[in-house]
C-alpha cells in the first residue's frame, strides 16, 4: 500500500520545524514605546529575535536596554551586558532594580571585551551553559546588550598597531559582522535570547537629498535585526533659558519584521540636578502622552486629573510620583 505524502516526507527529512514566532516580549519601561514595537502596550521588545537601537550619544538607548533586563529578570531569566564603551553606571542601574550582586546568585553578567569577536565569543558560551545546565527556566528569557556596536573592535584591527592599519581596516567591523550576524541570529532563536545592539550615528560625506546619516557594521545588523529603532532628539532648555534641563527624544521603528513598522513614540529624558546623570522621565512622558491623545482632557494651562482637579503640568507630574499615583495613571491606557 502506498505511503501517504506526509509519511513519505517524514521518512524523508523528518517532521515539519515548529515555527519560531514570537512568544514573549520585554517591557522597555514606557507603554507607548512598546506599542510601536510589538503593537500592544503590555508588549515591547521580541525574545528571540535582534534588535537594533541607534542615534544621538546621551539620548537614553542605556537607559532603555536597563528597563528591559530588569523586565528580563523580573521573569526569571538573566541579563547580559558587555560593555565596550565603558560606561554603564551600576549606581542608576541599581537605582532602577536591576539585580548586580553575583554573589548572591543574581541573573547578572556584566564584561568588558577586547574585541568583537571576544564578545560575542563569551554570549554565545554562557548562555548554552545557562541553558544546557539549567540556569534558569526553560521558558525563562536571556536578554543580552551589546554598548554599543560602533565601539567594538574587530580581532582583525586589534591585532595590528595603530600605525599598520590602513583603508580596509575601515571595513573590518562590517565584515567581522557579515561573518557573525547569521549565527547569532541563529543562537537568538535556539536560545530564547533578545540580543540588543545599540548603536551610534553617521554622517554621510557629500549627501545632499535623503538621510545623511547612517550606521557602523554594514548592512548585516540591518539585514539581520528583526527591529530597527530610530532616536533623534530636540534638547530642552530651562525656563531662564541659561541651561540644557534634558532632552525630547523621539523614535521611528524604521524596520519591523514583528509588527507594523513605522510607528513612532517620544519621551523626555532629563538631567538631574544634582549630578547631571540623565534618567527616563516616564511620568511626565506618559503625562504628554496622554494629553496628545485627549485622554486626559487639557484646558488652557491646565491638565484635568481623574480626581476631577485641574493641575499644571508639572505639578501634576510631581503628584503622582509624590503620591506613587504610577499606577493609576497606567491605568489610563486604551484596552
Amino acid at each position: 500500500m502506498a505511503k501517504g505524502l506526509g509519511a513519505i516526507i517524514a521518512d524523508s527529512i523528518g517532521e515539519n520545524s515548529k515555527n519560531m514566532g514570537v512568544s514573549m516580549w520585554l517591557d522597555t519601561g514606557f507603554p507607548p514605546l512598546n506599542k510601536a514595537i510589538s503593537g500592544d502596550y503590555d508588549g515591547g521588545m521580541p525574545v528571540g529575535r535582534i534588535v537594533e537601537m541607534f542615534g544621538p550619544e546621551s539620548s537614553g538607548k542605556t537607559a532603555i536596554a536597563t528597563q528591559v533586563m530588569i523586565a528580563a529578570q523580573k521573569a526569571g531569566g538573566l541579563a547580559i551586558f558587555m560593555d565596550h564603551e565603558n560606561s554603564f553606571d551600576e549606581d542608576i542601574a541599581d537605582q532602577h532594580g536591576l539585580q548586580m550582586d553575583t554573589g548572591n546568585n543574581d541573573p547578572w553578567v556584566y564584561h568588558t571585551p577586547s574585541t568583537f569577536e571576544e564578545s560575542v565569543t563569551k554570549v554565545i558560551k554562557v548562555c548554552r551553559d545557562v541553558r544546557e545546565q539549567k540556569g534558569i527556566e526553560d521558558d525563562a528569557p536571556i536578554v543580552v546588550v551589546f554598548d554599543s556596536l560602533a565601539s567594538m573592535v574587530p580581532q582583525s584591527k586589534f591585532a595590528k598597531e595603530i600605525t599598520e592599519q590602513g583603508m580596509n581596516d575601515s571595513l573590518a567591523l562590517a565584515k567581522s559582522c557579515s561573518a557573525v550576524m547569521p549565527t547569532l541570529a541563529l543562537y537568538a532563536s535556539q536560545l530564547n535570547m533578545l540580543v540588543i545592539f545599540l548603536n551610534q550615528e553617521r554622517e554621510k560625506p557629500g549627501v545632499m537629498y535623503g538621510d545623511p546619516t547612517t550606521t557602523p557594521g554594514g548592512r548585516a545588523p540591518k539585514f539581520y535585526s528583526s527591529v530597527r529603532i530610530q532616536l533623534g532628539r530636540t534638547m530642552l532648555k530651562s525656563k531662564d533659558k541659561k541651561s540644557m534641563i534634558g532632552q525630547e527624544v523621539k523614535c521611528k521603528v524604521i524596520k519591523n519584521k514583528v509588527s507594523k513598522p513605522f510607528e513612532t513614540a517620544e519621551w523626555r529624558f532629563l538631567f538631574r540636578e544634582e549630578d547631571g546623570s540623565g534618567y527616563f522621565d516616564v511620568v511626565g512622558s506618559m503625562v504628554d502622552y496622554y494629553t496628545s491623545k485627549g485622554i486626559l482632557k487639557v484646558s488652557g494651562a491646565y491638565i484635568e486629573w481623574i480626581d476631577g482637579k485641574r493641575y499644571h503640568k508639572q505639578p501634576l507630574i510631581d503628584k503622582i510620583n509624590n503620591e506613587g499615583l504610577q499606577g493609576e495613571l497606567l491605568a489610563l491606557l486604551p484596552k
